[in-house]
């Protein structure tokens, strides 16, 4: 990519060929803002963009996952991509593994902790109950069940994830490495995905980051990532019994 380039993601061939809606879903605690210049920036190629909002403090996974489930049945477009940030890929991956939208289209997740989140399990031990009220109940809800580390959908899902510790995780020494600085890349690392890509960015600066918006463009009409950063093939799906690593915790 071209370091010079003030708006790589405007290629022709990225342009969408239909009607089609983008719906961006947050991640835990945030509200969805700061996915704004995402979201803007897409819609510079000619698609649609709908956010969807959720409360992760209060509402379990399950409600959300539902929640989501019918925003995106009452999405127009003729084709329907999704693309989350943190545990937004999380719930894109119960809805799409679940109860799939029948149109066509493709899944991206940023930064999403799919194998566990130790951040999640280490606030959790802060206190009995205040450390289940910081990390709200969305969040404790997916630490709580058993990890499936195999994507089981038939979409085609790209992970981007980052290298770079900054965040919350700068409180807590013993935060493993490698880090966007809130989720680990090994939680990241799903299997069975279609691609996947990996950048020296922090958990929020991916979204903000003009070469992310670049390979998001590239996937959603290719089903590839295709520039420059750092990339490594896709895990394959293999035999697993869901579990939660002893190693992540």
């Amino acid at each position: 990519m071209d370091d010079k380039n003030p708006t790589p993601w405007l290629r022709p061939e990225w342009r969408p060929a239909n009607r089609t809606t983008i719906v961006f879903v947050h991640g835990a605690v945030v509200e969805g803002w700061e996915m704004a210049p995402l979201r803007q920036r897409l819609s510079q190629l000619g698609y649609r963009t709908r956010q969807f909002y959720y409360h992760s403090m209060l509402r379990g996974l399950d409600h959300n996952v539902d929640e989501l489930r019918r925003f995106l049945a009452d999405t127009e477009g003729e084709t329907l991509h999704v693309v989350g940030h943190s545990m937004g890929g999380v719930l894109i991956r119960h809805v799409f593994e679940q109860t799939p939208d029948p149109r066509p289209g493709r899944l991206v997740a940023i930064g999403s902790p799919f194998i566990d989140c130790w951040i999640g399990r280490r606030v959790n031990r802060f206190h009995p109950r205040l450390g289940r009220l910081l990390i709200g109940q969305t969040v404790f809800d997916h630490i709580s069940r058993p990890a499936d580390i195999i994507w089981r959908g038939t979409r085609d899902f790209g992970v981007i994830a980052g290298t770079y510790r900054f965040g919350i995780a700068a409180i807590f020494p013993s935060h493993p490495n490698p880090t966007d600085g809130v989720v680990l890349l090994d939680e990241t690392r799903l299997q069975g995905i279609h691609d996947t890509i990996t950048f020296k960015l922090n958990h929020f600066g991916m979204l903000l980051s003009k070469r992310c918006t670049a390979e998001i463009a590239c996937f959603l009409v290719t089903g590839k990532f295709g520039q420059d950063a750092s990339k490594e093939p896709p895990v394959a799906a293999v035999n697993h019994h869901p579990t939660n690593s002893p190693a992540l915790r």
